[in-house]
């Protein structure tokens, strides 16, 4: 046999974060039952028609998980709405499920005009979805997410014959179509494995940013201008749990230990990669710019991509390979503008090219890494045309060679990497999970319940929940989604979810549940409804509007701004003043309606920083009310020197002593106001109160002409 021009590694990537509600019990967004329909099975399918060629597929262990629980039929909320009859739905809930139905794949929208024309009448201001119109939705619906290669299945060519008033029988076979076909993704890939034609790697469990899970100070190597969270994450042994979970889980499923390993985005450092030795992995991989960073100063050179690399760790040597960034995007963002076979044709010879140029001795080693779910919905077939025209030309090319990656450690010919640096795939650092505030907020949420647990004394034997509940939650795909990097529809659902993680957190280990995990992270905030504050003030504590100068330096939330109230229900405040002066705290309320709400309400302050506290004033009534701090181990107490007088507003007055603080420290607290003990209003709806306890240089600092 000759020895081929080029070898070719493809590894394709399959993750979707971890949707299962610790309140719900249920997978709060469809996304892995319909991308194991549309993407994961006929991947896997395309590879076994092709048996000369070898690829590598990435499972994350966490969509493991949820594939398995879509074979044993767990709970899904869309599937479950879908499964109801359209009559039983009210017309608010047949909205809602008809703006879940018309997010499919645009070619699908394209192929179908009855459908799209079902999607423009839910896109009117008022739309009127009767029963019909929604089971219509329904079935185009499941039809547009399964694979092209799926239709000719019984359920589907019925539908598809029919292609129009579809009965609830249409729907009900294609419900049980997509059940039976996401129960056998993970089967036939198994079997493909078995028989030896495709290597399957690994990814740490919830898909961690493994370096900044580390130390989060990782994020200032390649970006020292990042601006960090607050809390300055630091847990090396989360980040190798979550590797040595994936192990586990991985051989638990396919009979033995995964050789490599996809970090989550291509994310690497120094740390990583020890760790990674340490577990038993052979090798890792991450983009081509992480190599071009490592290899500084050291003659770059475009041939030193194409060859396999090690780096020596304090646990061991890691294999290491780097992707070609624009092969691998040729296949994500270009070609589906392309005819498949020319497609395939262009990608083939730009890997012969390669291989034609290259100056070693060796035959090079192009690697092709990417996501291998959401790349197809540009192609107008979902990929299949383009991926058995690629897969055939490789078949038949004897100049290409397809390995997987641990048939090409193998053989021992890596080249010795002297540094590594840190960085993903992106822009080789992590500005896309850390640095922007809303990312920031999340990272402080999540080193405080880290903190929590720890001081609470809980372990993963004592608490096991707990600690699961965390490790979801420090998943990269919640701060992937916050900031202003990545629009989504499911920003909120997103955003919930990551909080629902941390508040099973605090649940779980029985610590009381900080009430800042009750407001949004991610912003819809108007600039204009909120003032910091600008100095030093002195109010009169007389429950009344006594001058304009009184709070005038106060900071202020105007309350009907933005946000809704909690349970829409409430709507009491309409501005929230807070300001201090060197020894106390100061907070108003100024009530919407003409005398304060009544005896049935109470006032809530939650500090979460330096320190929980709970502050409560029982009764929002005119006169002079007690102020009690709740969470104390003798129970419920008064705070000494604390004030608060209700008339036409609330004020009140806490000394900072009365609660251990001191200059300079970092406050945030949380304001609400409560009802029969649940809180039905935030003050304001969407935000928490910050501020430094000042110091006596704070209104020079402030000070302005």
């Amino acid at each position: 046999m000759s020895i081929p021009r080029v070898d070719l590694v493809l590894i394709w990537h399959f993750h979707q974060p971890d949707y299962r509600s610790p309140r719900s019990h249920k997978a709060e967004l469809p996304w892995v039952r319909l991308h194991a329909t549309k993407d994961y099975l006929d991947m896997i399918r395309h590879a076994a028609a092709h048996p000369g060629v070898r690829v590598t597929f990435n499972f994350v262990p966490t969509l493991l998980d949820q594939l398995e629980d879509a074979a044993r039929g767990s709970a899904d909320a869309l599937f479950e709405r879908m499964a109801r009859p359209p009559g039983e739905l009210s017309a608010e809930e047949r909205t809602a499920l008809a703006h879940d139905l018309v997010r499919a794949p645009r070619h699908a929208v394209e192929r179908w005009p009855l459908y799209r024309k079902g999607i423009v009448k839910v896109a009117g201001e008022k739309p009127a979805i009767g029963e019909q119109d929604l089971l219509d939705l329904e079935v185009w619906f499941l039809l547009a997410w399964l694979d092209p290669t799926l239709h000719a299945e019984p359920a589907a060519a019925e539908a598809l014959e029919r292609a129009s008033s579809f009965l609830p029988a249409h729907r009900d076979r294609l419900l049980e179509l997509h059940a039976r076909l996401a129960a056998q993704v993970l089967p036939e890939c198994r079997a493909l494995a078995e028989r030896g034609q495709i290597e399957v790697s690994t990814t740490p469990y919830y898909h961690p940013i493994l370096p900044i899970l580390i130390q989060i100070d990782a994020a200032h190597r390649a970006r020292p201008d990042l601006v960090l969270p607050e809390e300055r994450w630091a847990a090396p042994e989360d980040a190798a749990l979550q590797l040595e979970r994936a192990m586990v889980r991985h051989a638990a499923l396919f009979g033995s230990p995964p050789a490599g390993c996809w970090p989550a985005e291509g994310g690497v450092s120094p740390e990583a990669a020890e760790l990674a030795a340490a577990a038993g992995l052979r090798w890792i991989a991450s983009d081509e710019g992480v190599l071009w960073a490592s290899l500084a100063g050291s003659g770059r050179r475009r041939e030193m991509l194409y060859q396999p690399w090690t780096f020596t760790t304090p646990r061991g040597e890691i294999g290491l390979l780097f992707r070609d960034h624009e092969l691998s995007d040729r296949i994500g963002f270009v070609y589906q503008r392309w005819e498949a076979a020319p497609a395939a044709e262009d990608f083939v010879e730009r890997v012969l090219k390669i291989g034609r140029e290259y100056p070693g001795e060796r035959p090079p080693l192009v690697t092709v890494i990417l996501d291998g779910e959401n790349c197809w919905e540009g192609y107008g077939d979902d990929g299949a045309e383009f991926l058995d025209s690629l897969y055939g030309r490789l078949e038949a090319q004897s100049e290409i060679r397809t390995r997987t990656a641990s048939e090409v450690f193998s053989e021992g010919h890596a080249a010795r990497l002297p540094g590594l640096h840190s960085g993903s795939w992106i822009d080789a650092d992590f500005h896309i999970w850390v640095g922007h505030p809303e990312k920031n907020r999340a990272w402080d949420l999540l080193g405080r319940a880290r903190r929590a647990l720890v001081a609470r004394g809980a372990t993963s034997e004592s608490h096991p929940a707990a600690w699961e509940s965390l490790f979801r939650a420090e998943g990269s795909d919640w701060f992937w989604w916050y900031g202003d990097d990545h629009p989504s529809l499911d920003r909120d659902r997103f955003d919930r979810l990551f909080r629902e993680h941390l508040q099973a957190v605090y649940r779980w280990a029985e610590i009381e549940t900080p009430a800042i995990l009750e407001l949004p992270i991610g912003g819809r905030r108007d600039p204009a409804a909120h003032r910091q504050p600008v100095g030093l003030v002195h109010p009169i504590l007389d429950g009344r509007r006594s001058h304009f100068y009184e709070w005038s330096d106060a900071g202020r939330f105007h309350l009907g701004a933005s946000g809704t109230s909690m349970h829409r229900a409430a709507g009491l405040g309409r501005d929230l003043y807070y300001g201090f002066d060197l020894e106390r705290f100061y907070l108003r309320v100024d009530f919407r309606a003409q005398e304060p709400p009544g005896a049935a309400f109470w006032l809530r302050l939650d500090f979460a920083e330096p320190r929980p506290a709970r502050l409560e004033v029982d009764g929002l009534i005119r006169g002079a009310r007690p102020v009690v701090l709740t969470n104390t181990e003798e129970g419920a107490r008064p705070i000494a020197g604390a004030e608060c007088r209700i008339a036409s507003v609330l004020e009140l007055a806490v000394p900072f002593a009365a609660l251990a603080l001191r200059a300079g420290d970092a406050v945030e607290l949380v304001a609400q106001v409560v009802r029969d003990g649940r809180p039905v209003e935030g003050l304001p709806p969407d935000d928490w109160i910050r501020f430094r306890v000042p110091d006596e240089g704070f209104e020079a600092t402030m000070w302005s002409a």
